[in-house]
């Protein structure tokens, strides 16, 4: 079954934003961090610390990302993962040497962020918030501890610094979100269109039945009735009554071709053997194979002979239908006469054969599936 269209906006958008956090995320850990983490190498406090917190933040890193990535990044895992970044970002933070918690030696607490909007773009944004938190906390007690938070110059350039990062991931944050919700409206919008278009469409075809239904009627049971009714034809007579019949079976077969079955073919000839059934016809009805998908100008086609030739048995009639892989074949064999007249299907590859012989009438329709090799049709009718 394949995908709406509006879902696979929906998976795009929210695929798309993904791949652009890991990305940032990516090169901000693997390329910024590793810049500074060995620039400053000398002067961490131990120096082994923050090399291992940066390991951690790149395993953390690297599940969080194919997690994000695969769309199996659930709650539980994600609030784990924040949890061992926020901690592996306090002992980056303690290996600063004393009055470097905002410098160019500092980059745990942005990083730590950065991870947050990674491993929390799907949760609920007070997750977010909650950690970004944690990453400016980090920054001020690192201040604090080292008697910075003194000055109004020191406030200046912590406001500013958080401005510059927790403010930048969370506005990273909430475009994300945006374009999010963005693609759940045109999931909606694409949802109703096709809805719209497919009630548009049963309707359509609704209308065209009911018109096609009215024209059968108007054209081949209202002159029947009207005979009938003003005497032009006698209920009595063999002909009217066969007439009657086949009327009465093609109208049968006109109401089962927009009936809801596993299989029309089968379930069409069972509606034409019913009308024969209710005059006290026996009739036996078998099927061999498995029936592929006829179209219904072929299906009305191949129940025209049997139905023919069960409108006007007696006392039998036996309906076999064979489906093999290239061809399907309706069969009857019934004590009635030869039909009048058959109809050709046009441009279907099909052919009908029929026999009579003394009171027994053989018919059979066959149409032959078409193939990727099939170039050319016909259709026939053949008396043995």
């Amino acid at each position: 079954m394949s995908t709406p269209p509006g879902e696979l906006i929906a998976v795009r958008y929210t695929h798309v934003i993904s791949v652009v956090v890991v990305v940032i995320v990516a090169i901000w850990h693997f390329g910024y961090d590793s810049m500074v983490l060995v620039r400053g190498w000398s002067r961490y406090e131990p120096a082994w610390a923050a090399l291992a917190a940066w390991l951690v933040l790149s395993v953390v890193q690297v599940i969080g990302s194919t997690l994000l990535l695969r769309s199996a990044l659930r709650g539980r895992v994600a609030r784990a993962l924040t949890l061992v970044a926020l901690l592996a970002g306090v002992v980056a933070v303690a290996t600063y040497p004393e009055g470097q918690a905002i410098s160019d030696l500092s980059w745990a607490a942005n990083t730590v962020g950065w991870f947050g909007v990674l491993l929390l773009l799907q949760r609920p944004l007070h997750e977010l918030l909650a950690l970004l938190s944690c990453t400016v906390a980090m920054t001020v007690i690192a201040l604090g501890a080292s008697g910075e938070l003194d000055t109004p110059v020191s406030w200046a350039l912590l406001i500013t610094t958080s401005y510059t990062t927790a403010g930048i991931q969370l506005t990273f944050a909430l475009l994300a979100r945006q374009l999010h919700h963005a693609a759940e409206l045109a999931t909606r919008a694409a949802g109703a269109q096709a809805d719209r278009l497919a009630r548009q469409v049963a309707e359509e075809t609704r209308h065209t039945e009911r018109r096609r239904r009215y024209r059968y009627m108007r054209d081949r049971i209202a002159p029947l009735l009207r005979d009938l009714a003003e005497g032009r034809a006698h209920p009595g007579h063999e002909a009217v009554r066969r007439s009657s019949a086949i009327e009465a079976a093609r109208l049968r077969r006109l109401f089962a071709e927009t009936e809801d079955a596993a299989h029309p073919l089968l379930h069409e000839l069972r509606a034409c053997a019913d009308v024969a059934e209710r005059r006290d016809v026996n009739v036996t009805f078998v099927c061999y194979g498995e029936l592929p998908d006829v179209p219904v100008a072929v299906r009305r086609w191949l129940t025209e002979g049997p139905l023919l030739a069960l409108a006007s048995a007696e006392v039998s009639a036996r309906v076999t239908v064979v489906a093999a892989a290239d061809e399907v074949t309706v069969s009857v064999a019934a004590d009635a006469a030869a039909p009048g007249t058959l109809r050709t299907s046009g441009s279907t590859d099909t052919s009908v054969m029929f026999d009579e012989k003394e009171n027994l009438l053989w018919l059979e329709s066959r149409w032959r599936v078409p193939g990727p090799r099939s170039t050319s049709a016909s259709s026939t009718i053949t008396r043995w």
